[in-house]
């Protein structure tokens, strides 16, 4: 058996419904392990399956998705200009709190030994916030690392401040966990190792939007080359100064990567996830 350094440090890359494929990878790390972080950076959808591996639900995730596409509220193409948006993000909640609720006491207790962080982006400044939730404020947290204009609300406002998704100032992480002192960092991705993102409708809008905001727009305008130079640096797995890092990635572009996703693209992506980390156990352990 080759050794492995241990990882103190996990990013899980956020992606809307592609977190599905997170969802499997770390539903499976949870039963194979479950591994140990000193710290868990979460973005977008990413942060949500940090909660649930935290507080050790198993398949939380995957069956909120699944059930959220089924019932026709969640997304509603009707709703993209109106005050929710394309993605009901105020139902998601109702539905969490009723159905599903997060097990708030079990993560408390993770969050003991295990920083669990929440990217979000700061309304005002654009710079990425880096918030640690506690308690009764995780769905707060949650929701504002997931909101962007059109798609959901847009803004929510977490312990008096307005904040939109993470994923705009710090879509990967890497440089902030190495800042921590992240040494052997572990990163599930959303999408293949090396694929390169290009500016979406959404980014599009967002920069119409903001055209007048010189803190926002650049965020819309530039944002997916800054992520592209992160992916590349991925590759690279470590630096001069004995720092490395991993990937997990899906091996090829995921199903549920569009708008029109139902409860068969989302089991796929969850037991693709579930797949690729098997096989990324065993060959950690030959």
């Amino acid at each position: 058996m080759n050794p492995q350094p241990p990882y103190d440090t996990l990013i899980l890359e956020g992606g809307s419904l592609r977190c599905a494929f997170t969802a499997g990878v770390m539903d499976a790390l949870l039963l194979l392990g479950p591994l140990k972080f000193d710290r868990i950076y979460g973005i977008s959808a990413g942060s949500m399956v940090m909660a649930t591996y935290l507080s050790g639900q198993y398949k939380h995730f995957y069956r909120i998705s699944r059930d959220l596409v089924e019932d026709g509220t969640f997304i509603r193409f009707s709703s993209a200009w109106s005050k929710e948006g394309l993605m009901n993000l105020s139902h998601l909640r109702a539905h969490v709190m009723r159905h599903a609720p997060l097990d708030l006491d079990t993560l408390g207790v993770a969050q003991e030994t295990t920083q669990a962080i929440v990217v979000t982006t700061h309304l005002e400044t654009g710079e990425p916030r880096y918030i640690e939730p506690q308690g009764r404020d995780w769905m707060d947290a949650l929701v504002a690392s997931s909101s962007l204009p059109m798609v959901t609300r847009g803004k929510v406002k977490f312990r008096g401040e307005w904040m939109f998704d993470g994923g705009y100032s710090d879509p990967l992480p890497l440089d902030k966990a190495l800042e921590m002192g992240g040494r052997h960092i572990l990163v599930v991705r959303t999408r293949p190792m090396g694929d390169h993102a290009s500016q979406s409708y959404v980014d599009s809008f967002g920069m119409y939007w903001h055209r007048h905001n010189k803190v926002l727009a650049p965020l819309f305008l530039e944002g997916y080359e800054r992520y592209n130079d992160t992916v590349d640096r991925l590759l690279r797995g470590g630096d001069n100064h004995g720092r490395t890092w991993e990937e997990i990635a899906p091996p090829y572009p995921l199903q549920t990567d569009a708008w029109t996703v139902g409860a068969k693209e989302v089991a796929q992506d969850y037991r693709l996830g579930v797949d690729t980390a098997m096989n990324w156990w065993a060959h950690r352990h030959l």
